[in-house]
């Protein structure tokens, strides 16, 4: 039965792949122009509600800290994205890291709810298969840095959340 739906979903996701033509390159280049213009557009929404609202940013802030924590996650994810928009050559030739990348990258957009980065990161998974794996290099330290920061600001935003939820429910 496990197996049956793995190679429907498998299937389904290689059919996305071929028809909109995406391999690992331009995989990694639609992830960082989400990670890039998702914060832009966020911080274009806070800076409307502060207008309507006639209060200052910090004022928001401080009452709503969900919106706090959106605002970590949105620098947390700029920075990610403009670092794989640089660095998106460097990246490509480790697959091993890359591999990492796309597992670590996963699990925190699936719990900040990024759906488009996950399916996306899902796809980089997928497309590693028909990487070519003799390319395999020795990923640099400020990948290993980036992919570890990333993974540790995601995880405190949802702890975050997690209490303030918990906070919530005890009134």
């Amino acid at each position: 039965m496990w197996t049956m739906t793995k190679n429907k979903i498998t299937d389904f996701c290689d059919q996305i792949m071929m028809r909109l033509h995406l391999n690992t390159r331009s995989i990694l280049k639609w992830y960082a122009i989400v990670l890039f213009v998702a914060p832009l557009l966020f911080w274009g929404l806070l800076e409307f509600r502060v207008v309507i609202a006639k209060i200052s940013l910090l004022d928001m802030l401080r009452n709503q800290p969900t919106i706090a924590i959106s605002v970590i996650v949105a620098i947390t994810d700029f920075i990610l994205g403009y670092y794989c928009w640089l660095e998106k050559d460097k990246l490509i030739s480790c697959t091993k890291d890359l591999k990492i990348f796309w597992i670590c990258q996963c699990f925190c957009q699936l719990l900040v709810g990024n759906l488009v980065c996950l399916m996306l990161s899902l796809f980089g998974l997928r497309a590693l298969r028909s990487l070519d794996t003799t390319t395999t290099k020795v990923a640099y330290l400020y990948f290993k840095v980036v992919i570890i920061i990333s993974t540790v600001l995601y995880a405190l935003c949802i702890l975050l959340l997690g209490l303030i939820g918990l906070k919530g429910l005890r009134g």
